[in-house]
């Protein structure tokens, strides 16, 4: 009688010549001329998503290519390859130094990549005590040391010099530039500057502390924590008073009103009503302390910060005023970026927010040895490191003269941007991956520039998702090197396999009067594919041969274990192979129908082909209770 072979009814299959076991159904095999056995790799599917950005890139070339020519969407993008990505991802990277992703985005001119201007310290620049407030007046860069105010006349080229003392033996604390006069707080009075060390007192009426100007007025707050309107002379009207022991943090024009920063956490909205500022709402910013406020192209630019156990995290936000019942107050705020985390002991916070024709930039503690700008470009809405300052401290002072920054760094110096370029830069790319979890060979490399006269542009790769966090990792590989010339070539990269793939830009000079400039990058991967296609001619026939013996006819066997296949089909089943002991899970992919073959000696063979499609499995987990083989991880013994 016909029954199907199994472990129920069949011991030592393979003395039994059963060559394979399809979830506990025994198969022999039809293996002769023209009908092999074959296990392969499975082909290469099609590529279906486009990840490359340079038009170049897009090549009948095996593999997919990963490339970037455009880096002015700034930093703080982690995956490449998002089901939604934002609308600009395709501008945008992880992390940069030292390198310039913004001033060539202009139109007109062609993108590219180079390093940033290096800072200097003027002559007599390099000390600096508290309040480094700071001021550009005619053509002159004026900031405050303690009780002292300096200048640089000649900003661009020029050293520093003192211009007087406002208030002798006592520290400035608010300085503002209202039409061509200087003004300054100082022991709680206003000061104005007539002439080159020649001061006055402007109003006296309150114990001043901080001062700003917008709107053709001064404005400033006093120790008790009332703001106040300032005019010469008279009792300045209180535009508001805060909570006892609140202060004020900042002031700025918002275009339609004039908005101040508190540290009981409001930004506060004052309107022009008949020529007076008068309050016309307020924001509550949740958990944080408002510190630094600026406007630009109809955006409100904020920084927070909020305290840890020895630090501030420092935050920058971007926000729209809107018009609510005749309350103006701020709506649709989006983090832009943030500056450490609960176990930052460093204070992170942006004190000063100044913005220029096309970009917003504010001063942030990086390490507990450096100090950057960070540079926020309106146009693309990008964020990346800009100047960076080899001192930590505070940011008080930030001033734009002919295009150039200027910047004090509290307790430490005051600090102007040359016409040279830092030595070197690095831009570490977001993490590729072509949208699937698989390993990929990663085989080519290519960078392409402008021509290469001095120092050189490096790519580096890294498949350890954690390093795009660290730029001197060890596991960083160099790819290409263009010491001269302007590249463009693929580079081979050898045995690079992983899922994901960052790629780190490094750029240096050796003329710091000129710096190489990166065009694009390119790397190219393919998929790996574990997946086996196995094709089987299975012996359906009722004669059923068996080694070194009789062989017997069982009427009607060959059809029920074709029928127990078609069962399987488009099924998950497990298969295992006894020569070459393989063991694998997938699908039946197809049976064919029975084929019946007559050989030249006039033996019937009957088979079908299987094809079967799946992976490997290296560790098999055995239900035998026979003593050994459940340890080996085999499940039977042939």
């Amino acid at each position: 009688m016909a029954v199907l072979p199994s472990s129920a009814n069949t011991s030592n299959p393979q003395a039994l010549g059963y060559e394979a076991n399809l979830d506990d159904l025994f198969l022999r095999f039809a293996v002769g001329p023209g009908r092999q056995m074959n296990i392969n790799t499975a082909p290469l599917q099609a590529q279906a998503i486009a990840t490359s950005e340079t038009p170049e890139d897009f090549q009948q070339e095996f593999g997919q290519t990963y490339s970037r020519i455009d880096f002015s969407g700034g930093s703080g993008l982690d995956k490449a390859h998002q089901r939604n990505a934002p609308e600009n991802a395709f501008q945008r990277y992880w992390d940069s130094s030292g390198v310039d992703v913004f001033s060539n985005k202009e139109p007109g001119k062609e993108y590219k990549l180079s390093l940033l201007h290096s800072t200097e310290e003027p002559t007599n620049g390099d000390t600096l005590g508290t309040n480094g407030y700071m001021q550009e007046l005619g053509g002159e860069i004026f900031y405050a040391d303690g009780a002292v105010l300096k200048k640089i006349a000649t900003p661009l080229t020029g050293d520093v010099s003192t211009d007087g003392t406002p208030s002798a033996g006592n520290n400035i604390t608010g300085m503002a530039v209202l039409g061509s006069k200087l003004y300054f707080v100082a022991n709680g009075d206003i000061y104005v500057r007539n002439s080159a060390g020649s001061y006055a007192t402007y109003n006296t009426h309150k114990t001043f502390d901080k001062l700003w100007s917008m709107k053709g007025r001064l404005v400033a707050s006093a120790t008790n924590g009332e703001l106040h309107e300032v005019s010469a002379t008279s009792n300045p009207p209180t535009m508001k008073a805060l909570p006892s022991g609140s202060s004020w943090t900042d002031v700025a024009d918002g275009g339609a009103v004039v908005l101040a920063c508190a540290d009981d956490g409001y930004i506060y909205s004052f309107a022009d009503e008949s020529s007076t500022l008068t309050l016309k709402g307020q924001t509550f910013i949740e958990g944080e302390v408002p510190n630094a406020i600026d406007a630009a192209q109809g955006l409100i630019f904020y920084g927070t910060y909020q305290n840890t156990a020895s630090g501030k995290i420092g935050r920058l936000y971007v926000a729209e005023i809107t018009n609510a019942n005749s309350l103006y107050v701020l709506v649709n705020a989006q983090l832009i970026k943030q500056w450490g985390d609960g176990t930052t002991t460093l204070n992170q916070a942006p004190y000063k927010i100044v913005s220029t024709r096309d970009s917003i930039f504010t001063g942030v503690v990086d390490t507990a040895s450096k100090t950057n700008l960070w540079r926020y470009y309106l146009p693309t809405g990008g964020i990346a490191r800009d100047l960076e300052f080899a001192e930590s401290g505070i940011v008080e002072g930030i001033a734009v003269f002919s295009d150039t920054l200027f910047a004090t760094v509290s307790g430490k110096g005051v600090y102007r941007e040359t016409s040279n370029y830092v030595t070197s830069g690095y831009l570490i790319s977001a993490l590729a991956d072509f949208f699937t979890s698989e390993k990929k060979q990663w085989v080519g490399a290519k960078v392409t520039t402008n021509s290469v006269t001095a120092g050189s542009i490096k790519l580096s790769t890294s498949v350890v998702p954690q390093d795009i966090n660290n730029p001197t990792s060890s596991t960083w590989t160099e790819q290409v090197n263009i010491g001269g010339g302007t590249g463009g070539d693929e580079q081979i990269m050898e045995n690079v396999t992983g899922r994901w793939l960052a790629a780190k830009l490094d750029i240096t000079t050796d003329d710091q009067s000129q710096s190489p400039e990166a065009l694009a990058f390119a790397v190219r991967g393919f998929q790996l594919v574990e997946d086996l296609v196995v094709d089987i001619p299975v012996n359906i026939s009722d004669q059923i041969e068996r080694p070194n013996r009789k062989r017997l006819r069982v009427n009607g066997q060959g059809d029920l274990i074709y029928q127990a296949l078609r069962n399987k089909e488009g099924k998950n089943v497990q298969l295992e192979i006894f020569r070459p002991d393989t063991l694998l899970r997938g699908i039946i992919e197809n049976v064919s129908a029975p084929v019946e073959e007559i050989s030249a000696r006039g033996s019937v063979t009957v088979f079908c082909l299987v094809r079967f499609r799946g992976s490997k499995i290296f560790t098999v987990s055995s239900a035998s209770t026979t003593l050994g083989t459940g340890l080996l991880g085999v499940e039977r013994l042939g």
